[in-house]
């Protein structure tokens, strides 16, 4: 917006206004170097010290696989979720914080399916070793164990998980880090709510 009088206007102050000059001293003297303006690199091509790279060995997990969810198997394997807190201990829980079984996820996956699903984030605890030795691979045990755990859970409309159908899974130890999904929007059992 501009301010005072617009340009070409005739309402010119009528009194004026004696100026007043002062003269002004130079206190520090300009830098010796021409051409450079503004403030110094802070970090001289001096100061920067190079770091030699090494490989990181990485932990043994099992590939992540992931497969088309709607696809019926009859492998049951005996497992259970695993409780978690709210903010999966990134922020400190205290000391009555309540445990569900799983994170609702807000990840959009490009499935067409017949009803409405919601990801869901969750830790499997299950003797993958056992299940491994008599001849299944991780790809049945976990499909097993989302099927066991369909078929086990409660009657009861408060502790409903809804269907569940499996969608990619890694393996460490006999903890199975799982994504599947639900037809249960809002399970009391998970955190957050399906979107």
């Amino acid at each position: 917006m501009p301010r005072g009088r617009p340009k070409g206007s005739k309402n010119k102050p009528k009194v004026d206004t004696p100026v007043v000059k002062q003269e002004v001293k130079l206190i520090e003297n300009k830098s010796t170097t021409k051409g450079k303006r503004g403030r110094k690199p802070k970090v001289k091509v001096a100061d920067v010290q190079v770091f030699e790279t090494t490989e990181i060995e990485q932990e043994e997990y099992s590939t992540t696989e992931q497969f088309n969810p709607f696809e019926v198997t009859q492998d049951i394997c005996e497992c259970e979720l695993q409780p978690v807190y709210e903010w999966n201990n990134i922020i400190q829980p205290a000391e009555d914080a309540t445990t569900k079984l799983g994170f609702y996820s807000s990840t959009r996956f490009p499935i067409k399916a017949n009803k409405l699903v919601y990801p869901v984030m969750a830790y499997i605890t299950a003797d993958v070793q056992k299940y491994r030795s008599a001849g299944m691979s991780d790809k049945q045990i976990y499909s097993g164990c989302i099927n066991y755990l369909t078929k086990t859970q409660s009657k009861n409309k408060l502790k409903r998980l809804g269907d569940l159908y499996p969608l990619c899974y890694t393996i460490k130890d006999n903890k199975i880090a799982a994504t599947f999904f639900t037809t249960e929007r809002k399970s009391k059992m998970f955190w957050g709510e399906g979107g």
